[in-house]
């Protein structure tokens, strides 16, 4: 990576790289790139809320909102207001929705491998752990200006 070139720059050439091409993988299955990160957290465990949602991935709440009552209209999702919280909206994949996630890590699974394929298996490791903790120090709430 040049100095001259922002390590930001660099993230967001690969970012919107990914996004544009997930976008057109996705949308065959009913789906927008917006909608998988979701999907995919609702796979890895259910009865979340939007706004947990919204901070985990650091998304605003109305694209949460609207990203979710999509999948629900798609009948991915289940929507339910949360009894002790009126305004808490929890979210559950519905079996559709479970059938979708194993499409949706091939897709991610086969992007990945096409913009790594010129790493050796050793540098592939190294990026992953190192990009993985510059991510981790820009999640922990550490003041980067510092």
């Amino acid at each position: 990576m040049s100095a001259e070139i922002p390590l930001a720059r660099h993230l967001s050439i690969v970012l919107r790289h990914h996004y544009a091409t997930m976008n057109e993988q996705v949308r065959p299955l009913g789906l927008f790139v917006a909608q998988v990160p979701i999907l995919l957290r609702l796979s890895a465990g259910q009865n979340v809320t939007q706004e947990s949602l919204a901070r985990h991935f650091h998304f605003d709440k109305g694209a949460v909102a609207r990203a979710a009552r999509g999948l629900e209209e798609a009948g991915l999702i289940r929507r339910e207001t949360d009894p002790s919280d009126r305004r808490a909206v929890r979210l559950f994949l519905t079996r559709a929705g479970e059938a979708l996630v194993p499409e949706i890590r091939r897709i991610e699974r086969e992007w990945e491998a096409r913009v790594m394929a010129d790493l050796r298996p050793d540098e592939r490791d190294a990026f992953c752990s190192l990009l993985g903790r510059v991510a981790a120090s820009c999640l922990d709430g550490r003041d980067c200006r510092e």
